[in-house]
């Protein structure tokens, strides 16, 4: 007879949150054929909120060699896994329900580093009109520039670069790009700097820049509000309809839709000074249909797009494109993971070369 008691037994802690990247790389039926990217997301979805974790489609987590990532958080810690495909799924969604246990099956193998955690930073040399012409040349090199936030940003895609311009003067250099379905344009004053990233493991591979200035930043806009005309457009469409912002409140950037559609702007004009979550599905569902020009501006210049908006759950058309997602807009990243800055800087567009 044993006088020990019942053996008592610690309850497993599940995930805190789930992230899914759906960048440029991530859930690309174009480059991962073989995987059911929409059935991944629906089974991630539902094992996170069977166990009362958060989940987010994200935009770009940023380590695109590591294609299909998966971050799973638990409290403060994360564990970021590549290359989860249909083999995968019921493994991380298993998982999900004791992330204090080993992970199972071949799981440990897809685990890495966070991004932060093996990134290079530097700061380059070239300043003012050298790093206008430096910016000329990558756009020429083929990539693509990005400004906005994680979960609303503009991607001016150079796959279709029609022309490259930069103009002088005494006070900054104007860098000026075009395509089929988008439009860049950037500022460089005295201020203007820029930092390469790469990975302190792969020094081989090709770096990201991100440019940034000391001079003023913006404006935080709350809530979506009436601009007027827009004072300096790009693109040629709808160039003097009036500017809505939809109000990200942030200062690094400024998301907006140039509404030419007499109907769209009366729409949205109902909706004057809601914050984000609380705009009406209608007003979404019109902004999809009539896909207005979208204009994203940071403290060094803007993105304009009018390629059309996929609907909900749709693809993102090849080329220039934007993406809004509330979800990834509310976790409140003003970069990528493997992207940081010293403080003071004022962020601007973010340039990925081709791979």
């Amino acid at each position: 007879m044993s006088l020990a008691g019942p053996e008592l037994t610690e309850a497993h802690r599940p995930a805190s949150s789930v992230l899914v990247c759906r960048g440029c790389c991530c859930g690309s039926a174009t480059k991962l054929p073989d995987i059911d990217h929409d059935a991944q997301v629906g089974d991630l979805r539902a094992a996170a909120e069977d166990v009362g974790a958060r989940f987010h489609v994200v935009d770009c987590l940023g380590p695109c060699s590591e294609k299909n990532v998966v971050v799973v958080r638990d409290g403060s810690q994360r564990h970021w896994l590549g290359g989860i495909g249909n083999a995968e799924t019921p493994l991380v969604a298993e998982w999900l329900e004791a992330v204090d246990e080993p992970l199972p099956g071949d799981l440990a193998s897809h685990l890495f580093a966070a991004p932060g955690e093996r990134s290079r930073r530097r700061l380059l040399p070239e300043r003012g009109p050298d790093l206008a012409d430096f910016s000329a040349m990558l756009t020429r090199g083929g990539g693509a520039w990005t400004m906005g936030v994680p979960g609303a940003i503009a991607e001016f895609d150079t796959a279709d670069l029609q022309r490259v311009a930069i103009t002088t003067s005494a006070e900054r250099a104007v860098l000026t790009a075009t395509g089929g379905s988008g439009a860049m344009r950037l500022n460089v004053d005295p201020s203007t700097r820029a930092f390469a990233y790469g990975r302190e493991d792969a020094p081989e591979e090709i770096e990201s820049f991100l440019l940034v200035r000391t001079s003023a930043g913006l404006i935080a806009r709350h809530g979506l509000t009436e601009l007027g005309p827009d004072p300096d457009p790009i693109l040629s469409r709808d160039g003097d309809a009036p500017l809505f912002d939809i109000g990200l409140g942030r200062h690094v950037a400024h998301f907006m839709v140039r509404v030419g559609d007499a109907a769209l702007a009366a729409l949205l004009r109902t909706a004057t000074g809601l914050m984000l979550p609380d705009v009406p599905t209608e007003v979404w569902q019109a902004l999809v249909e009539v896909s207005p020009t979208r204009v994203v501006e940071t403290a060094l210049g803007r993105v304009e797009v009018d390629a059309p908006i996929p609907p909900p759950g749709g693809v993102s058309p090849t080329g220039s494109h934007t993406h809004l997602l509330p979800d990834m807009v509310a976790l409140g990243l003003d970069l990528p993971e493997e992207m940081t800055v010293p403080k003071g800087w004022h962020l601007g567009p973010i340039f990925y070369p081709a791979r």
